[in-house]
């Protein structure tokens, strides 16, 4: 795999332990907008965007 493969894959893992996260620890509204922001900009430069998008990640 090479190595925008596994940053992909990384980022990805990142987001699903995130949102997992959400729903065990409150975070306030500028924790949720700073970690929409980095995904937004990481999703967008790894293809993931659309996907964050419809899972509600960013």
């Amino acid at each position: 795999m090479n190595t925008y493969q596994k940053k992909k894959e990384e980022l990805r893992q990142q987001a699903l332990e995130w949102q997992a996260h959400l729903a065990d620890v409150p975070q306030s509204w500028l924790d949720v907008m700073q970690a929409g922001d980095y995904f937004s900009e990481n999703g967008r430069k790894y293809g993931l965007l659309r996907e964050f998008r419809e899972n509600g990640i960013c």
